[in-house]
C-alpha cells in the first residue's frame, strides 16, 4: 500500500507525538528522544530518510506501549480524529501480524466509530438501534463506517478471501449470542471474549482491511454497551442487597455465600471500576461476577425462567415436567403468567427480531451467489443450511416492504419459517451444552420456550396462505410450504422432549 512520502512523514509525526504522551503520562516524566524524531528533516531530498529513521523510531516506541495503555489512552484522553486517523494509517498499511498491534488497531477502529469524523456522512447519526441486536442495523452501521476506513485509507483494498468472509459471519451469531445475556455474571462465565479474540486472531493481516475493521468495531460497540449495562445493573443489585442486609439489623461482616461477605457487596463501586486501567478492572469484574452470584444464592424468591407459551401443549410439550419445559428443580411461582404477561410479549418482539435477522442473513448470501455454484447452501453458526428449491426462490424474490400481496405473503412467511427453524436448531445446541450449568442453560431455555409461540403462530399463518395456494392450483407452492410446516412440527417436538430430559 503506497502513500505520499511527505503525507507519510506527516503522519508518523502525528504518531510520534501521541505516542510520547502517552508515554510520559504513564512514566510521569519526560522521555529522551533523538534528535532525528524529535525533529525529522522535511525536505525533498531528506524525506525518505527522515521517513526510515522515524519507522525505526516508533518500532522502538511501539514495544514500549502495550495494547491496554493504549486503551485506557483513547478512554482517558481526547486524541482528536485527525490523531487517531494518522495512527488507524500507520498501523493498517503496517499490517503487523504480532497480536498487540492487531489489538491496538482494533482500539482504534471501535473509537473511530463511536466518534465519526467532521467530513463523515456518519455525523449526527445513532450508533445503536435501540437495546436490542439488530443484524440490519449492524450490517448498515458497518457498511458506513467501511466507506470512511477507505476514505481514511486513502486506497481501494484488495477483495477478502473466501475464507475470511466466512468467518465475517461468526460475529453476527456472537453480536446475537451477547444480546442473549440477560446477567452479567453469564457473561463473564460464558468465555465470549476470549473466543472473540481467537476468531480475531484467525484473519492474520486481513484483519487490517477495512471490512473486517468495520464489522469488529460494529461488534465491539455493542459488546461494550451490553457488558457496561449488564455491569451497571449487577452492581445496582450488588449494593441494594447489602443495604438491605443492613436494614434489617444484619452485620456487615456478616458471610453471605462462602468467603463473601456483605461488607465486599458493600464495598462495589461500579464508577471507579470502569474507570480502573485494563489489568486491575479486569480482576474487580471477575469479583463482581463472584459476588452477583453470592448475591443470586441467597435470594429466596427466584423467577425460574419464562412463562410457558399459551398453546405449548399443542406442541407436545409432556406435562411430567410442568410447562414451562425448564428443570423441574425450579418451580414457578403463583400467577408468574399473568405478572410477567408484559415482559413475554416484549421478549416474543426481540425473538421475531433476531429471526427476522436470519433471514436478512440468508438472503443477503442468495442473493450475493446467485449464478454461482451451490447457491442453496448457505454456511451458518453450526454447519450448511441446505435450501429446497422452493425455499431458495423465496429468499430470491424482492418484493417492497409495503406490498400485501399473496406473492409477498408466501415469501414472507416461508423465508421466517425456514430462519426460525434454523435459530431453534442452534437454540437447542447451546441449551444442551449448558444444561449441567448453575444458570447458563437458563437463557437459552426462555429463548426455546418464546421459540415454540412463534413457531405456534407462524404455522398457523402457514395455513392460510396453502389454503389460497390450493385455491389457486399451485402445487409446486402447496408441497414448499407443507414441508417446511413438516420440518417445523418435527423441531418443535424435538426442543420439547430436549427440554424435559
Amino acid at each position: 500500500m503506497l502513500q505520499d512520502p511527505l503525507h507519510e512523514l506527516l503522519d508518523l509525526a502525528a504518531v510520534h507525538k501521541f505516542y510520547m504522551q502517552l508515554l510520559e503520562r504513564n512514566m510521569g516524566h519526560p522521555v529522551p528522544v533523538p534528535k532525528e524524531a524529535s525533529a525529522p528533516d522535511s525536505a525533498a531530498d531528506k524525506v525518505e530518510q527522515s521517513i526510515v529513521i522515524m519507522q525505526r523510531w516508533l518500532k522502538l516506541l511501539d514495544m514500549a506501549i502495550t495494547s491496554h495503555m493504549m486503551r485506557d489512552e483513547l478512554q482517558q484522553h481526547d486524541p482528536g480524529h485527525e490523531t487517531v486517523e494518522a495512527l488507524l494509517r500507520h498501523h493498517i498499511i503496517k499490517t503487523s501480524p504480532i497480536d498487540v498491534d492487531r489489538d491496538k488497531t482494533d482500539f482504534l477502529a471501535t473509537w473511530a466509530l463511536r466518534n465519526p469524523s467532521p467530513w463523515s456522512k456518519r455525523l449526527g447519526k445513532s450508533a445503536y438501534a435501540g437495546d436490542s441486536y439488530s443484524y440490519v442495523h449492524s450490517k448498515e452501521q458497518a457498511q458506513s463506517f467501511e466507506v470512511d476506513l477507505k476514505q481514511i485509507v486513502g486506497t481501494e483494498p484488495q477483495p477478502l478471501s473466501e475464507e475470511h468472509t466466512q468467518l465475517l459471519r461468526e460475529f453476527q451469531y456472537l453480536q446475537q449470542e451477547v444480546d442473549d445475556f440477560r446477567h452479567f455474571d453469564q457473561l463473564i462465565d460464558s468465555g465470549i471474549m476470549g473466543r472473540v479474540k481467537d476468531l480475531k486472531h484467525k484473519f492474520g493481516v486481513a484483519f487490517y482491511h477495512p471490512s473486517v475493521l468495520s464489522l469488529v468495531a460494529v461488534y465491539n460497540a455493542f459488546f461494550g454497551k451490553r457488558f457496561d449495562d449488564l455491569f451497571k445493573d449487577a452492581a445496582t443489585q450488588i449494593k441494594a442487597f447489602a443495604n438491605k442486609v443492613q436494614q434489617e439489623g444484619g452485620s456487615i461482616m456478616a458471610r453471605v455465600d462462602g468467603d463473601v461477605t456483605v461488607k465486599h457487596l458493600a464495598d462495589v463501586q461500579e464508577g471507579h471500576i470502569l474507570k480502573q486501567e485494563y489489568g486491575r478492572a479486569q480482576e474487580h469484574f471477575h469479583k463482581v461476577s463472584k459476588f452477583k452470584k453470592a448475591v443470586d444464592s441467597r435470594r429466596s424468591a427466584r423467577i425460574a425462567g419464562a412463562p410457558a407459551p399459551p398453546a405449548a401443549a399443542a406442541a407436545g410439550a409432556p406435562a411430567s415436567r410442568g410447562t414451562t419445559g425448564i428443570h423441574s428443580n425450579v418451580a414457578a411461582p403463583p400467577k408468574v403468567a399473568a405478572l410477567a404477561e408484559p415482559i413475554r410479549n416484549q421478549a416474543l418482539a426481540i425473538e421475531d427480531t433476531k429471526v427476522r435477522g436470519v433471514v436478512e442473513s440468508i438472503r443477503n448470501f442468495v442473493r450475493s451467489n446467485d449464478g454461482k455454484t451451490s447457491p442453496n447452501i448457505v454456511p451458518l453458526r453450526n454447519g450448511n443450511l441446505v435450501l429446497t428449491p422452493p425455499e431458495l426462490e423465496a429468499f430470491k424474490a424482492e418484493y417492497p416492504i409495503t406490498e400485501k400481496s399473496f406473492r409477498a405473503e408466501l415469501s414472507n412467511n416461508l423465508t421466517f419459517t425456514v430462519a426460525l427453524h434454523n435459530r431453534m436448531q442452534n437454540e437447542m445446541e447451546d441449551y444442551k451444552a449448558k444444561r449441567d450449568s448453575t444458570h447458563l442453560w437458563r437463557q437459552h431455555a426462555e429463548s426455546l420456550n418464546h421459540m415454540i409461540s412463534l413457531a405456534i403462530r407462524t404455522v398457523e399463518e402457514s395455513k392460510a396462505v396453502i389454503a389460497t395456494a390450493q385455491q389457486r392450483g399451485l402445487d409446486d407452492k402447496v408441497k414448499g410450504l407443507q414441508f417446511a410446516q413438516e420440518k417445523m412440527r418435527a423441531q418443535m417436538q424435538l426442543v420439547n422432549q430436549t427440554l424435559q430430559s
